[in-house]
């Protein structure tokens, strides 16, 4: 039997090939107009519904740290901070008490969150006792706080209309009297002089001063009285307290403020009660006045040759040689 091949039909639109090989063709899309008014709605909500987390996580976080600052891990009272420096012997009560103060003064609260510490906060809370003259590095180990200080140290003690009595620093700073031991003080030296009134109550703290807009002619004796501190604390310092330890007559027990209107300066006294004309203070020396070291070291020699004189029998004085005693009613240096 004899077989032929069938003819291929071929449709119409058909070239021949592969109807499965040929790409469908689409019509290309139009875009149609944004509707803003849902693309508004749409960005609207997507805000609210951040907003809400945001505050609601926010919410929660601020909740979980109350909760962690109030855990009594992380809770210190304030008179358990460290101080590496302790206040000075003379203060009443000890670190304890210093602290106590110190939060009291400050109207900070008894205990402290560690993680809400503030240490500008607590540096401004030391710097304004009056004890303290400068407050150092604050350190936060682990479970505690400490805080580096540096003191203010009474040398001078002021007599005022006989009876009131105010402590000084070598700066003239006022310090609490109520707040001070002077039995555990070495050595104060006096300061005395006619006029002298007690400053306000207020004056805690700060430099001395007694002068006022309506007493604007005391601001010369305030001055005088800063410089006799000033003095007071030269001679207190450990090398000048061991020379005159070793020199008694060089050991100065009291210094006078003068008139200011007489531009006498300050007068200071010995133990062996010899009176000198000492002049400005340091730092505060006029044109050609030996300076308070040149000034020292010609008073521990003299002390070594005789500086017995009574304060009635005469007044001693500095020149750029040494010293010379001027007698009682000689001409004043």
């Amino acid at each position: 039997m004899e077989y032929r091949e069938l003819p291929r039909i071929v449709a119409p639109h058909d070239d021949g090939d592969d109807p499965g090989s040929r790409p469908r063709r689409f019509p290309l899309a139009r875009p149609g107009r944004l509707d803003l008014r849902k693309v508004a709605t749409f960005a609207m909500l997507a805000l609210s519904v951040a907003a809400v987390v945001f505050y609601a996580g926010r919410h929660a976080l601020g909740t979980a740290m109350e909760w962690l600052q109030a855990q009594p891990r992380y809770q210190l009272p304030f008179v358990d901070i460290q101080l590496p420096e302790p206040p000075p012997d003379c203060f009443r009560g000890g670190k304890a008490a210093f602290l106590d103060r110190v939060r009291r003064n400050a109207k900070e609260p008894e205990t402290l969150s560690l993680l809400k510490v503030d240490p500008a906060r607590l540096r401004t809370a030391f710097k304004s006792f009056p004890w303290v003259a400068e407050v150092g590095e604050i350190e936060r180990p682990p479970g505690g706080l400490v805080v580096h200080l540096k003191y203010r140290i009474p040398v001078a003690k002021v007599a005022v209309n006989r009876t009131g009595q105010f402590v000084l620093d070598r700066e003239g700073c006022v310090l609490p009297l109520e707040e001070t031991d002077t039995q555990r003080i070495p050595r104060l030296i006096w300061i005395v002089g006619k006029g002298l009134t007690a400053p306000p109550m207020e004056r805690a703290g700060t430099v001395w001063k007694t002068a006022t807009a309506e007493s604007s002619d005391r601001e010369a004796l305030d001055r005088d009285v800063v410089q006799a501190a000033r003095l007071a604390g030269f001679f207190l310092e450990p090398a000048r307290e061991a020379e005159a330890q070793a020199e008694g007559a060089a050991r100065i027990s009291a210094i006078t403020v003068m008139d200011p209107r007489l531009n006498a300066g300050l007068i200071v006294e010995t133990e062996g009660r010899a009176q000198i004309h000492w002049g400005r203070g340091p730092g505060d020396e006029e044109p050609g006045e030996p300076t308070a070291a040149e000034k020292w070291d010609m008073l521990v020699r003299q002390a070594r040759e005789g500086l017995g004189q009574k304060p009635r029998d005469g007044l001693w004085s500095f020149n750029r040689s040494g010293m010379v005693f001027r007698p009682a009613g000689g001409p004043r240096p």
